[in-house]
């Protein structure tokens, strides 16, 4: 069996997707997470990148936190099912190389999401590819973070292309195709920004600012559904900026600074910053627009319009 699953990148929706009915416009990467398993007497994982691996059994449980969590979700599902839980007698071995740079930083394509899609489908072993995989997946992806993570990556990996991302306990997923053919690059920020930190600092602010965070998800999602509803590049622009400014000034309430200097050769309203923090940055390059210079050292990005495909 061999299974890729694509990368992904949330493009708009940044804090609000943590929320109940947080919407995020979510664009899945052609670089992708690539799994192969053979029969073995026993379950085995090993994990490959640029500069590090790890070889995961039931019985070294630490040596890969997300392979235990993932593994858990699938046989508790078994279980619950009335099925035993029972660990396949396979050797699985999955390279995260594409979604990492040469030097084994991760480039922000969501590689953790991607390997637990990639993980369930193949401890799941049954050939079929349904709405369980990415809710176990994000089941383990959730619990291997400490109960954190909006599922956002995770749903975006296994469907692939465009979509809206409504978050919450019970998070779902809409193929949503913008008119606009706009395309992504990728460029990095100042420093590297801790997300856990991030989150914290949000979570902390909307602890004291609840009626804010309403406003703030309510904005947020304006902009979200102006950007995938655009029919026109110019409404695409427009909707793309709002959000930049709703990221800036979320940023400065909760004390992570959300502003990223574009680089050389673009437009800077059409750049902002991704996630949490200011570690990566975009510049969507809406239809004639002119190409960023070879000296801007920008990441191309291209869509994925699979999500995750399975070879038998």
């Amino acid at each position: 069996m061999k299974v890729s699953v694509p990368g992904n990148i949330l493009l708009l929706g940044e804090y609000a997707v943590l929320e109940e009915g947080g919407l995020g416009a979510a664009f899945a990467v052609e670089r992708r997470v690539h799994l192969e398993t053979e029969p073995a007497r026993s379950l085995s994982i090993e994990g490959v990148w640029p500069g590090g691996s790890f070889r995961w059994t039931p019985r070294n449980e630490a040596a890969s936190p997300l392979s235990s969590a993932v593994f858990e979700a699938v046989q508790d599902w078994l279980q619950s099912g009335g099925r035993q839980r029972r660990a396949p007698a396979l050797r699985i071995r999955i390279d995260s190389s594409e979604l990492f740079s040469a030097e084994g930083r991760k480039t922000g394509f969501g590689s953790s999401a991607a390997v637990a899609v990639a993980l369930v489908a193949a401890l799941r072993a049954d050939g079929r590819l349904d709405a369980v995989t990415p809710r176990l997946a994000l089941a383990g992806h959730r619990a291997a973070q400490g109960g954190a993570g909006s599922g956002y990556d995770v749903y975006c990996s296994y469907y692939g292309g465009w979509g809206m991302f409504r978050g919450g306990a019970r998070p779902s997923w809409e193929q949503r195709e913008p008119a606009t053919d706009a395309r992504l690059h990728l460029f990095s920020g100042p420093a590297p920004v801790s997300t856990r930190n991030a989150i914290q600092s949000f979570c902390q602010w909307k602890s004291r600012e609840g009626g804010l965070t309403r406003r703030l998800v309510e904005q947020s999602n304006g902009n979200v559904k102006s950007f995938l509803d655009a029919r026109s590049a110019r409404e695409a622009a427009a909707a793309f900026r709002k959000a930049r400014e709703t990221g800036i000034a979320l940023g400065d309430a909760i004390g992570v600074e959300a502003r990223i200097q574009a680089p050389v050769g673009v437009d800077p309203d059409m750049c902002k910053s991704l996630g949490a923090g200011n570690e990566l940055g975009v510049y969507l390059q809406l239809p004639g627009s002119p190409a960023p210079p070879a000296e801007s050292g920008l990441i191309d990005v291209g869509k994925a319009a699979c999500g995750i495909k399975w070879t038998p």
